[in-house]
C-alpha cells in the first residue's frame, strides 16, 4: 500500500475502499482536467455583485465566476468565493479607460457618447482605440460601437501585455511621476512611479509585431526615467540609488551610440530627438547626477574626473551648434541653450570639488603637526628670533656706513703722505663694498671706518647658517618619547609576567 502511493501517478487521484479482509486499499482514479483561463475574462454583473469569469468549460458551458465584491468578507488565506453556473450573464457598464471586447476586436474605451437611434431614442456609442490592430508607423485604429455594446474584461497584467502595451503602460506611469515631482513636490511617490516604468520595460521581449518606433520609444522611456529618478533620489539624498539610476542610462546611451546611423537612431532623429539631445544633455545629465553622488561620498577625486568627461561632451555640442548658428533648428536651439545651463552646473561643481580637496589637504596638515609636535617654528623658536634680529640690524648698516666713509685729519701720516694703515683700509673698503652689490644674498656684512677709534666689525649669521639641518629627531621629539615610553611599558610588563610565572 505504501508503495503504491508513494510511486503513483501525480495525475492520479487515490480513494481509500475496504479490502475482504478487512484492511482499505488505495485505488487510483483520474483526477478531472483543469480548462485553461479564458483569454479575455469578462466581468460580469451576477445576483451577488460584479463577477469575473475565470474560465468556461467547453462540454457543458458551466462558468467558474470569482466574486469580486466578497474578496472583503474572506480571510487572506482562505481562496476568494466562487460560483459554478451556467447563466450567461451580462457585462457591466464600460467607462472610458476600460478594457473591452467588441466585434472588431480588443481596445480601451477613449470616450463616450449619446446619439439617436431610429427611434429617436439616445443610445451611446463607444469610442474604442483598437490595441489588437498593428498599422505602420504610430497610427492607431479607432472604432465607433453603438450595438451590440462591448464586453468590458479584465485588464492584462505585464506579464501578459506585448511590448505596445509595455510601452504605453510605461509612458502612462512616467507622466504621472512628472506631476507627482514637478506640481506635488511628492518626490517619494515619484521615485516609486519613475521605477515601477522601468520595470514594465526592463524585459520586454520583441517580436515580429514591434516596429522601429516601438522600439525607440523604449529606449526614452527608460533613459528619462532612469535620469529622473536619479534627481529624485538626490532631492531625497539617497546617494547610491541616484548612482545606480544614472549609470544604467548611461549604459543604454552609450549602446545607442555605438549604433548611431541604424533604425531606432534613425527613427529618433526624424522624429525631433537630435544627437545634441541625446548624447549631450541626457548624458551630461547623467554625468552630474553621478558626480554629485561622488561629491556627497567624500569621492572629490572621481567627481572631478566625471565633471571633466561632461565639459568636454557638452562644450563639444555646444560648439557644434555654435558654428552652424545661422541655419540651426528650433530643437538645436533649446537645446544649446540647455546644454549652456548644464555647462555652468559644471563649472560650479568643478570650483566646490577644487574647495573640497584644498579643505582637505588642510585638514591632513593640521592632523600632521598634531600628531608630530607642530613644524620647525614652533620646535626652535631660537632661530625665528634671531633672525629677526639680523634683519633689524641689517636695516641699520646703512646708516653707520654713511657715517663712517669721512676720513678724519687727526690721522698719522707717513712719508709718502699717505700711510699704510689707510692703504689696506681703503683696499679692503672697496672690496668688500663690489662683493655687496654683485651678491644680492643676505651675507656676513662688515664696516670699516677711517676714524680715530679701531675699525668696528659686526657679523651676522646668514640665512642660510640659520637653516642648518637640525637633527633626524628634533622635529619628532614628542613622537620619540612617546615610544620610549611604551617601550619601557611593555618591557615591564613582560618581566612582570614571567615573574609571575
Amino acid at each position: 500500500l505504501q508503495s503504491r502511493i508513494k510511486n503513483k501517478d501525480p495525475g492520479e487521484m487515490c480513494t481509500m475502499t475496504p479490502a475482504p479482509n478487512g484492511f482499505p486499499v488505495a485505488l487510483p482514479q483520474s483526477r478531472p482536467v483543469k480548462q485553461p483561463e479564458d483569454a479575455d475574462q469578462a466581468i460580469v454583473s451576477t445576483p451577488y455583485g460584479r463577477g469575473l469569469v475565470i474560465r468556461t468549460r467547453k462540454s457543458d458551458g458551466i462558468k467558474e465566476v470569482q466574486l469580486l465584491e466578497w474578496e472583503g468578507f474572506a480571510k487572506p488565506s482562505r481562496e476568494p468565493f466562487m460560483m459554478y453556473t451556467a447563466v450567461d450573464y451580462p457585462s457591466v457598464m464600460p467607462h472610458v479607460g476600460d478594457d473591452v471586447v467588441c466585434q472588431y476586436g480588443r481596445g480601451r474605451v477613449v470616450r463616450i457618447s449619446r446619439v439617436a437611434d431610429a427611434n429617436k431614442e439616445l443610445t451611446p456609442k463607444y469610442s474604442i482605440a483598437l490595441s489588437s490592430w498593428r498599422l505602420n508607423g504610430r497610427s492607431t485604429a479607432v472604432c465607433h460601437v453603438t450595438s451590440p455594446p462591448p464586453r468590458v474584461v479584465r485588464k492584462h497584467t505585464v506579464n501578459e501585455m506585448d511590448a505596445h502595451e509595455k510601452v504605453a503602460l510605461a509612458k502612462s506611469k512616467k507622466m504621472k511621476a512628472t506631476n507627482f515631482f514637478s506640481q506635488k513636490k511628492d518626490y517619494n511617490l515619484a521615485l516609486a512611479t519613475y521605477a515601477s516604468a522601468v520595470d514594465a520595460v526592463r524585459n520586454v521581449q520583441h517580436d515580429h509585431t514591434s516596429t522601429n518606433e516601438v522600439r525607440a520609444d523604449l529606449v526614452v522611456v527608460m533613459v528619462t526615467c532612469s535620469n529622473n529618478a536619479a534627481t529624485c533620489c538626490i532631492k531625497m539624498e539617497k546617494w547610491d540609488e541616484a548612482s545606480k539610476f544614472a549609470k544604467n542610462a548611461l549604459i543604454l546611451l552609450d549602446a545607442l551610440y555605438g549604433k548611431r546611423g541604424k533604425k531606432i537612431h534613425s527613427c529618433l532623429n526624424k522624429e525631433g530627438t537630435i544627437d545634441a539631445k541625446l548624447f549631450g544633455e541626457w548624458r551630461v545629465k547623467s554625468y552630474l547626477v553621478v558626480a554629485r553622488a561622488c561629491m556627497e561620498k567624500g569621492e572629490v577625486s572621481d567627481a572631478m574626473g566625471i565633471l571633466k568627461k561632461a565639459r568636454g561632451v557638452a562644450m563639444g555640442y555646444i560648439d557644434e551648434i555654435n558654428a552652424t548658428q545661422q541655419t540651426c533648428s528650433k530643437v538645436e536651439k533649446a537645446s544649446l541653450k540647455s546644454l549652456t545651463a548644464q555647462a555652468k552646473e559644471i563649472r560650479r561643481l568643478l570650483v566646490e570639488c577644487s574647495d573640497k580637496k584644498k579643505a582637505t589637504k588642510k585638514m591632513e596638515k593640521k592632523r600632521a603637526k598634531a600628531m608630530f609636535g607642530g613644524d620647525k617654528e614652533n620646535a626652535a623658536p631660537s632661530q625665528v628670533n634671531k633672525k629677526k634680529e639680523g634683519e633689524q640690524q641689517q636695516k641699520k648698516m646703512p646708516e653707520e656706513d654713511k657715517g663712517s666713509v669721512d676720513v678724519p685729519t687727526t690721522a698719522p701720516i707717513g712719508e709718502s703722505g699717505v700711510s699704510d694703515q689707510e692703504d689696506e683700509m681703503t683696499n679692503e673698503r672697496k672690496s668688500l663694498l663690489n662683493i655687496n652689490k654683485d651678491d644680492s644674498r643676505p651675507t656676513a656684512r662688515k664696516s670699516v671706518s677711517f676714524s680715530q677709534r679701531p675699525p668696528q666689525v659686526k657679523e651676522f649669521e646668514s640665512s642660510v647658517e640659520d637653516t642648518e639641518d637640525d637633527p633626524w629627531y628634533a622635529e619628532h621629539k614628542e613622537a620619540m618619547i612617546m615610544l620610549a615610553v611604551a617601550g619601557c611599558s611593555a618591557v615591564a610588563l613582560i618581566a612582570l609576567r614571567r615573574s609571575f610565572r
